[in-house]
């Protein structure tokens, strides 16, 4: 979301790839854990996320983040402003939507393992919204289930031109009168 990142875009990529190996699947050896058995155990002992605790929260508590500090507090802007998207559950943002579905697949008998990736928001509205699947194969190379989670971004020429285009339109109504 070129609006938080700037010119730090460059860095999404690891973020989100730090947030997948957080959730990644089971390696099948005990000198492995980690990944998603490590973090239902942390779920059940701390209650890392929790209903009413921001998705930025919660990443903040697992140290998710750049090691650069400018880049850490933009990626946690823009985690946080996802609440101010829709997602595609029923009456959720997409910041509740994410924490729901985590707390949800981390209580379950099998979890699944988390992938976050991300989508451009340019276009309709639902392009703009958190999106969220409950069993999908993102990675193509590993016959494998997870849970996926898709972040709305765009780059910064996206963000200016549409920053832009939302000004251009508010000057063009007609004052009203009164």
């Amino acid at each position: 979301m070129g609006y938080f990142m700037k010119e730090h875009d460059i860095y999404i990529g690891s973020m989100l790839d730090e947030l997948n190996l957080r959730f990644a699947p089971p390696q099948g050896k005990d000198t492995h854990h980690g990944g998603i058995e490590e973090m239902v155990a942390l779920q059940k002992e701390f209650k890392i996320f929790k209903r009413g605790r921001s998705f930025k929260t919660s990443v903040t508590a697992l140290n998710l983040g750049a090691r650069n500090n400018e880049v850490k507090n933009r990626w946690y802007d823009l985690i946080g402003a996802l609440s101010k998207h829709d997602s595609n559950r029923p009456k959720q943002n997409g910041d509740v939507a994410i924490v729901t579905a985590i707390i949800k697949n981390l209580a379950s008998k099998a979890p699944l393992p988390v992938y976050f990736t991300s989508h451009a928001m340019q276009g309709g509205k639902e392009n703009a919204q958190v999106k969220i699947t409950e069993k999908a194969r993102p990675v193509h190379y590993l016959e494998q289930d997870y849970l996926t989670i898709s972040l709305p971004m765009q780059s910064v020429q996206a963000a200016d031109a549409a920053r832009q285009a939302r000004a251009a339109a508010k000057n063009s109504k007609p004052s009203a009168k009164k």
